[in-house]
């Protein structure tokens, strides 16, 4: 059973057992003028800064955090993943420039700082390792999918000495096997990397249902992490637009929902 509570995507079995937070915002509940209402929390879709800026501190107290604790990731659909260390406090979060660049996962040792990420589409995975007090967030596109970001993020934790067993995901919300068709040209990178076409379901001449969640999470297991260990909330930004924004549904014209992690201080 999901321990993704449904109203506002809060992983709340981690919350109670482990001390670690991990949330995934709505797009409701801000000050974003349309096609941003209203919580947009994306510098980068030619929204208000100002309305942003105010977004990210309503983001934030969800957490008891300020937005001078937040660490932000440039994203470029790839497959880098760092460590965010005290020093890295506000990278990104009042300006889109100063974002760690070329990374779409940080991971971090260091509870006086929040990591986060923006989504409207993209698969969310979310990393813990509470024997270890680490926590982790990345950004998993298609094409970071297909880049294998989530194995890189599993390769720098072994380097830690970290056993795969170790560690707990949380997959949020995203665009779902529901509505996501991608064409031949994607199938096919799809089939090469998992070697099977299990998470594709034929939809039209051409055409494919695409399961980014499965595709995450096979190649999660094939790293090593335990089934048991995965938990993934199956909510589909695009079939529930009172609720998520999404790029694909939206035609490219919306906000970013944000996806955060934080240790209990």
């Amino acid at each position: 059973m999901t321990q993704w509570v449904q109203q506002d995507a809060r992983f709340v079995k981690w919350e109670v057992d482990e001390g670690i937070h991990a949330i995934f915002t709505t797009r409701q509940g801000g000050v974003s003028a349309p096609p941003f209402h209203s919580l947009n929390l994306s510098f980068n879709v030619k929204d208000s800064s100002t309305a942003v800026t105010e977004n990210r501190y309503r983001a934030m107290g969800i957490l008891g955090r300020t937005v001078g604790e937040l660490v932000m990731a440039e994203q470029i659909h790839g497959r880098g993943v760092g460590w965010a260390e005290i020093a890295d406090a506000s990278r990104g979060a009042f300006s889109a420039n100063d974002a760690l660049p070329e990374w779409d996962g940080l991971l971090t040792r260091h509870s006086d700082i929040v990591l986060g990420m923006g989504f409207a589409d993209c698969v969310p995975i979310f990393l813990a390792v509470p024997t270890r007090h680490i926590v982790g967030i990345l950004h998993a596109g298609w094409r970071g999918t297909i880049k294998g970001v989530q194995v890189n993020a599993m390769a720098l934790l072994r380097e830690q000495g970290i056993e795969p067993k170790e560690i707990r995901v949380g997959i949020g919300p995203s665009i779902g096997p529901c509505c996501y068709e991608v064409d031949d040209a994607v199938a096919t990178q799809f089939s090469k990397k998992l070697g099977s076409q299990s998470v594709l379901v034929p939809s039209r001449d051409g055409h494919y249902l695409l399961d980014l969640w499965e595709a995450n999470r096979e190649q999660l297991v094939r790293a090593g992490v335990l089934e048991t260990n995965i938990d993934i909330s199956r909510l589909c930004t695009a079939c529930h637009e009172d609720r998520f924004f999404s790029y694909r549904r939206d035609q490219g014209r919306c906000g970013r929902m944000g996806g955060f992690i934080c240790m209990s201080r």
